[in-house]
């Protein structure tokens, strides 16, 4: 079973503070002599290297585990941590409203509980959510926290996950597939309860919360049995053992070294020091966890458990030892070396010598390493692929790593610089077919367009400036890789020929749609004017933002009239000229950073169906939001938490960013976004008709 931490902290929430965060830089900084700063692998190997102090937080969140048995998604308590937890489980079935997670409830401290509002998959339909709790209902648990406004503005019934409440006794076990959970409870003002997870290969005991009023073996004895043979024991350590004895006795807490002893006694393999007080810096608690280390050398009891000191995003693996598994493919001229499991220091031998057999065998020299079947990447991990790569220079390598954790890692050590990494596979085969559009640079395409300068480079491909010939008359070329063959660039080229043809004031032109064996490219004019996005960042008046919002809809209409469909609608695509609009079939200005083309495709597109007129509306209903609004009505905290909520649920509510719209308006809005495209307007053009009759008065000058 794999466990994960997501608020270890007792009591109340505890952010770190900026002089701590200074004095953690200081550290980290003074020891980097010798590294290469301006090489982002190399410092991510540093930071690796540093001592768990330096290089990561301990965290404030309050109790929040995670346990994932392979067929089960188990979670204890719901403390602060937990809305952490949330965003990390909609990336997962959960954001598709098909998740059950099952919640045990060691007690009703809001410490305990004060996360549960903010838990994202509880607002999705669909969702189960199954909660335990011992000699308890714990449905009063929760509720009691969101019974009235007083106390939290959004009440229970606006939580629209199934959700199901058990009450067990004391010792009752639950089976979940292969994993059997009791309880046993803790010395705890209220009582709380220990749990013990066994699946038969491994055993977890959750024991926060608890005092040991007596140190006999008599008196251990129902605990050592209950802890007995864990390979992992979450216990509280939140005082020191004089408090313990002496200033805060029954305040139900215990501390490190009582948890030595008794882990000890019930053999068990690690102790997780857990409930941190709110006041011990990072320092004190490694510092605490240190001591009891040395403790356990001394105490004269056989085992020797290992201490690790309980942290947010801290990861035990239990039960067999995590590995890495290599697989090989090869189709399509690629070939595919896939990793699965875990990269780190332990692993990366294995994985560095098959991928540099792949690198020199590969006939075709085009080679794609698939890493969306890792669970975990580290550091060491990502730097020891990168070596292997940078020792075969000219082998067209790609990098397949969707994954949110493995992303991360990759981003933090600036790969993308040194290798090509892609979202799915079919980017990977474009940009393995060749990098000849990403070279295009001072070439001549088509016999007549003399390109000059690489504007950017996106998800699909490249846009240059350049030039016609001979008359030097200025243009903008977008060109997309793959070959002839390939589904996905005739269509584009199809598209390309038919947005060609039409001239209108709305539509930027085209001029020419140029094809070769590895690519086609679109000839148009250059960008004149500003983006959307920039437009808007200028903060026009409202009179000028409510005649943007009918010109764009005015553009949408002509292009449905013309039997066309856009399919990729955003900012980057709407250019504005002395207050008028114009479409352009591809970007035309560089993709800000944090929202992909993505961010405005409808959710019928991001399950990967073609684009439609419906589908076009509800992107122009992402763009007039964002227009008479001011953000994108998808916000979250990483990418893949937003295109889940784009997916399967609705939009902020407008009013929250204009309390005073008016409700035509905002029923517009989000009829234009309904998740569903028979709900939405048939076309630009009935968008209009509606936009037109809607009566909305001036909401302010330079709207924010």
């Amino acid at each position: 079973m794999r466990v994960k931490f997501w608020g270890v902290r007792g009591s109340i929430p505890t952010p770190m503070s900026t002089e701590q965060l200074n004095d953690r830089l200081f550290h980290a900084l003074s020891g980097a002599a010798g590294v290469n700063l301006g090489q982002p692998a190399e410092v991510q190997a540093y930071i690796a290297g540093l001592p768990p102090n330096v290089r990561s937080v301990v965290g404030g969140n309050t109790t929040c585990v995670e346990i994932d048995t392979g067929a089960e998604t188990i979670i204890i308590d719901c403390g602060s941590g937990m809305r952490a937890l949330g965003y990390s489980l909609m990336a997962r079935e959960f954001g598709r409203g098909q998740g059950t997670a099952h919640i045990f409830l060691t007690h009703a401290h809001w410490d305990h509980l004060q996360g549960y509002p903010f838990f994202t998959p509880a607002y999705v339909p669909g969702n189960r959510l199954i909660f335990y709790a011992v000699n308890n209902n714990p449905q009063t648990f929760l509720e009691h926290q969101q019974i009235a406004p007083i106390y939290f503005p959004i009440p229970p019934n606006a939580m629209a996950a199934e959700k199901e409440f058990v009450q067990l006794r004391e010792g009752e076990t639950v089976t979940l597939g292969r994993t059997v959970v009791s309880s046993l409870s803790l010395y705890h003002p209220g009582t709380a309860y220990a749990y013990r997870f066994d699946d038969g290969e491994s055993v977890f005991v959750f024991a926060s919360d608890g005092e040991y009023k007596s140190l006999t073996d008599a008196h251990l004895r129902r605990y050592t049995n209950f802890f007995s043979d864990a390979d992992a024991l979450v216990f509280d350590a939140q005082y020191s053992l004089r408090d313990v004895f002496l200033s805060k006795a029954d305040w139900g807490h215990s501390s490190a070294i009582i948890g030595v002893d008794i882990a000890e006694r019930a053999r068990a393999k690690r102790l997780i020091t857990f409930h941190h007080d709110p006041t011990h810096s990072d320092e004190q608690l490694y510092a605490i966890a240190a001591a009891a280390r040395d403790y356990a050398l001394v105490n004269q009891i056989t085992p020797n458990t290992q201490v690790i000191v309980g942290a947010e995003g801290l990861e035990l693996f239990l039960g067999q030892a995590p590995g890495l598994e290599l697989l090989e493919d090869r189709q399509d001229g690629v070939w595919t070396l896939a990793l699965a499991g875990h990269l780190n220091a332990t692993t990366i031998a294995e994985a560095q010598a098959r991928l540099g057999q792949a690198l020199t065998d590969s006939p075709s020299g085009r080679v794609l390493l698939d890493l969306t079947l890792l669970s975990t990447a580290d550091a060491i991990g990502i730097k020891g692929l990168l070596d292997t790569a940078g020792r075969h220079p000219h082998v067209n390598l790609a990098v397949l790593a969707p994954t949110p954790p493995v992303r991360r890692v990759l981003d933090q050590s600036g790969v993308e610089q040194a290798l090509h990494v892609v979202r799915t596979r079919q980017q990977a085969l474009a940009a393995l077919a060749g990098p000849a559009h990403l070279r295009l640079a001072t070439e001549t395409i088509g016999g007549q367009f003399q390109l000059e300068d690489l504007m950017f480079v996106d998800e699909l491909g490249a846009v240059y400036l350049g030039h016609e010939l001979p008359a030097l008359r200025p243009l903008s070329v977008r060109v997309v890789a793959g070959r002839p063959d390939h589904p996905a660039r005739r269509e584009f080229a199809v598209q390309l020929a038919a947005w060609q043809r039409v001239t209108h004031t709305r539509l930027n032109p085209g001029r020419a749609v140029v094809e070769s064996d590895d690519w086609v490219a679109f000839v148009c004019d250059p960008p004149d004017g500003l983006s959307l996005r920039e437009w808007r960042a200028r903060r026009p008046a409202w009179s000028e933002v409510w005649g943007l919002a009918r010109q764009l809809a005015e553009a949408v209409t002509v292009l449905h009239a013309h039997g066309l469909t856009h399919g990729d609608l955003h900012p980057e695509n709407v250019m504005i000229t002395a207050g008028l609009v114009r479409l352009t079939r591809t970007p035309l200005f560089p993709p800000p950073l944090g929202l992909s083309s993505s961010a405005y495709q409808a959710p019928e597109q991001l399950r990967g169906q073609a684009a439609s007129a419906r589908a076009d509306v509800y992107s122009l209903g992402l763009l007039l939001y964002e227009l008479l609004l001011g953000a994108h009505p998808f916000m979250a905290e990483t990418e893949e938490l937003r295109l889940t909520l784009q997916l399967y649920s609705q939009p902020q509510s407008p009013r929250l960013r204009w309390p005073e719209i008016p409700l035509d308006l905002e029923m517009f809005l989000l009829r234009l976004l309904a998740l569903d495209p028979v709900d939405r307007p048939l076309d630009g053009q009935a968008v209009l008709q509606v936009l037109s009759q809607l009566q909305v008065g001036p909401r302010r000058e330079g709207v924010d």
